[in-house]
């Protein structure tokens, strides 16, 4: 049979399976379409694979769109929290927003990745939120989160950043990482560990962790401080630092372009 009467053949399938109702085949001629439409599946299985792939991009793609909508609607929360850790200028216009928790091997990979991204862009703010999603199972999760957040409140950014990064810095993740490191590398940040008080702060990260549909850590946010939209927000889900520098190099080429608003 010819490519353009098995295409046909599969077109009718199709049509047929959108409507329960379809009355235009025979009992035996839909059976004999689905004869040659299975038949065409097996002796070409990448159109059976071109089309997963195609479903999942369509899923990527709703999801991307469901989450960007959700952090438009946190954008106060994402930005604007004074108690949330952050390095680099207060006033930048474009943001990376990062969702970790200090016992993700994933995170501890990522970590070098930003660092090196920080000093590549002095004009960028790079903002922590504390997110122990593995505190149910390792305690060293939300002792490092509470940590963190209380060394930030007390020292600001250049104390919380020496402490983000020796936490990492010691190689110990997945269950490994104990308090005791956690107190090393507070120690390095020139804090009286003896005077930690624990809040729980991240709670309120947790929440807006799951309230953004994330699934697991690191999770990132590129974003700019005004005019964010569907298109100049870029979403990092896991380990991938090709797309997180792309993201920060296009939401920069976008606040650059945009026109600036005179003051009457």
């Amino acid at each position: 049979m010819k490519k353009t009467a098995i295409f046909t053949a599969l077109a009718a399938v199709a049509l047929a399976g959108c409507s329960a109702q379809n009355s235009d085949f025979s009992t035996t001629q839909k059976a004999q379409i689905e004869k040659i439409a299975s038949q065409y599946i097996i002796q070409h299985p990448e159109v059976l694979i071109k089309a997963t792939e195609t479903l999942k991009q369509q899923q990527l793609a709703a999801q991307n769109n469901e989450q960007v909508q959700a952090v438009l609607q946190h954008t106060k929360q994402l930005l604007d929290d004074s108690t949330t850790p952050y390095v680099g200028p207060k006033d930048a216009k474009v943001n990376v927003i990062e969702f970790f928790d200090y016992n993700c091997i994933f995170c501890s990979k990522i970590s070098p990745v930003v660092r090196d991204l920080q000093k590549a862009n002095p004009d960028v703010r790079f903002i922590y939120k504390e997110t122990p999603i593995f505190g149910m199972r390792w305690e060293s999760s939300r002792y490092g989160a509470d940590m963190g957040n209380w060394i930030f409140a007390q020292k600001g950014s250049k104390a919380y950043n020496t402490f983000h990064n020796a936490v990492y810095e010691s190689g110990e993740v997945e269950g490994k990482l104990t308090n005791k490191e956690v107190d090393k590398a507070a120690k390095l940040a020139g804090v009286d560990v003896s005077k930690f008080k624990s809040d729980n702060s991240f709670m309120n990260n947790l929440q807006l962790f799951g309230e953004l549909s994330f699934r697991g850590t690191p999770a990132l946010i590129v974003m700019p401080t005004q005019g964010a939209n569907k298109d100049n927000i870029k979403i990092i889900r896991g380990y991938d630092p090709a797309a997180l520098k792309a993201a920060i190099a296009s939401v920069k080429a976008g606040t650059a372009k945009a026109p600036t608003t005179s003051k009457s």
